[in-house]
């Protein structure tokens, strides 16, 4: 049983984990931000992507792994808590955002390659305020129109659009470009994080692109040449900035442009709050490897999710009730330290779920239970030993320490076999699967430390400090109980 000394040593040290625990979960924040919660418990948005290669080819794992980082520097970029962004199979990537408050404006910007390009405008067309219903047979008449101009070359150039709000009036002001089939300068001339939002000297918001050295070099060149050619033909230099082929703006160039330019919006403010930040994220974590495709898309609104949280919370705790009262009706005295015990698993349990964190979904919730169940047999396995030794006629105090002594290897043993069955289930699952399997781990290795340390130090303590436990405090009849004779007597 260990000296009275070692067990208050033992006990120590849960008072000290319980007070870091109730610390992280109650003091360090509020309690109702303390534990982040999953898709399915508050709500979100989950898309599933197909990742595809412009020519047609086989995407490669290492490609999609690129892919769902820089999927997953987007989101951090717009600050979702804990995204949830995996690569399923060969050419898929899985999406799970709790919490969006905007599912739209971040699916819109997770599966945007990001292809930048600066294009010289060799002719173009305009078509102001333009309704909803007439944008796309107004852009094929312009194309049509476009093709027969002189500047177009079948298999050199193509012809890109610009659509944004009217100027003047409502509907849709479209423009079209035809440029050179390939960019003149791309995205790879961008330095590092140099896409900013910023204010012009008119107060209209803009994107701000910061070129490196030999990027702002090609850009001086470009923007010499397009000076040069507008003045011996007259018609405006353009310089179309194109996002992912769509236009995004095309400013006259007024004179020769170096390390640094600029995306406007053509409306009266610049560009909208939310479409500017979207172009600087995507832009600062850089173009995606291959063409991703959103093939599904979940959205888990916050009542459905609530309702599910209270769901899951119920089930929970309802059968951590049942199991407690089971030990104390079966085991009574033993029971009650076991139930101790359970508590503070629970407790710490808590504590280790906001301390990692760990984000908590109905799975999860699903594997802190079964954990619970794990510690629960842990103590029946010692328990009933210790009752077949009470039968045996020994001492309270024998009973216990052979009880350990004997169901040790056996807990070990069935511990072992769950924690091995979870790796498994980590390894080969994703999602929040993952999340239960995690929670599994780690419910079986504390649920080991509550059930042999903690309940232990608890029965030592107690029958240390001269408290008996008749066998009827531990779930043992009377008359079950064999009796020792003494020595010589016939």
């Amino acid at each position: 049983m260990g000296s009275t000394r070692n067990n208050l040593i033992v006990l120590g040290l849960v008072v000290v984990l319980i007070g870091v625990t109730a610390y992280l979960i109650f003091i360090r924040q509020p309690v109702t931000q303390s534990t982040q919660l999953g898709l399915d418990l508050q709500g979100g948005v989950s898309a599933q992507l197909e990742g595809s290669q412009t020519g047609g080819g086989t995407v490669s794992r290492e490609e999609m792994e690129q892919a769902s980082d820089l999927i997953r520097q987007r989101i951090d970029r717009l600050g979702v808590a804990e995204p949830d962004v995996r690569v399923q199979g060969q050419e898929q990537i899985v999406v799970q955002i709790p919490g969006v408050e905007n599912p739209r404006e971040v699916i819109d910007i997770i599966g945007q390659t990001a292809q930048l390009g600066f294009y010289q405008v060799l002719a173009f067309d305009q078509s102001p305020s333009t309704p909803a219903d007439e944008v796309q047979p107004v852009e094929d008449e312009m194309e049509e129109d476009l093709k027969d101009d002189e500047a177009f070359e079948p298999g050199e150039s193509e012809i890109l659009f610009e659509e944004s709000p009217a100027i003047q009036g409502g509907g849709t002001d479209v423009s079209a470009y035809v440029v050179r089939d390939e960019p003149d300068l791309t995205g790879g001339a961008l330095q590092q994080n140099g896409a900013n939002v910023e204010f012009d000297q008119q107060n209209e918001r803009v994107v701000s692109l910061q070129l490196t050295s030999e990027g702002g070099d090609q850009m001086a060149d470009l923007t010499q040449e397009m000076l040069n050619e507008s003045a011996i033909s007259g018609e405006p230099p353009l310089l179309a900035i194109a996002l992912d082929q769509s236009i995004q703006s095309a400013p006259e160039v007024q004179s020769v442009l170096q390390d640094q330019i600029s995306i406007s919006g053509g409306a009266p403010g610049g560009l909208p709050e939310d479409e500017a930040r979207q172009l600087e994220t995507v832009l600062n974590t850089g173009a995606l490897p291959v063409n991703m495709e959103i093939i599904s898309q979940t959205t888990v609104g916050p009542t459905l999710g609530l309702s599910s949280l209270r769901s899951g919370l119920i089930a929970a705790l309802l059968g951590f009730a049942l199991v407690l009262a089971l030990l104390v009706i079966i085991y009574r005295a033993l029971g009650l330290v076991a139930a101790l015990a359970l508590l503070v698993y629970a407790f710490l349990m808590w504590g280790i779920i906001v301390a990692v964190p760990v984000t908590m979904t109905l799975p999860g919730i699903a594997g802190i239970v079964l954990s619970i169940g794990v510690a629960a047999d842990a103590n029946v396995v010692i328990f009933e030993r210790i009752k077949e030794e009470v039968r045996r006629g020994r001492t309270p105090r024998a009973a216990i320490q052979a009880g350990y002594d004997r169901g040790f290897r056996a807990i070990l043993d069935g511990n072992i076999t769950t924690l091995i069955t979870a790796f498994i289930l980590f390894a080969l699952s994703s999602g929040s699967v993952r999340g239960f399997a995690v929670l599994l781990v780690i419910g079986v290795i504390l649920s080991m430390f509550t059930a042999v340390v903690v309940t232990r130090a608890l029965l030592g303590l107690l029958s240390g400090r001269g408290v008996q436990l008749s066998p009827g405090m531990m779930g043992v009849s009377r008359g079950s109980v064999s009796v020792k004779r003494p020595a010589g007597v016939s």
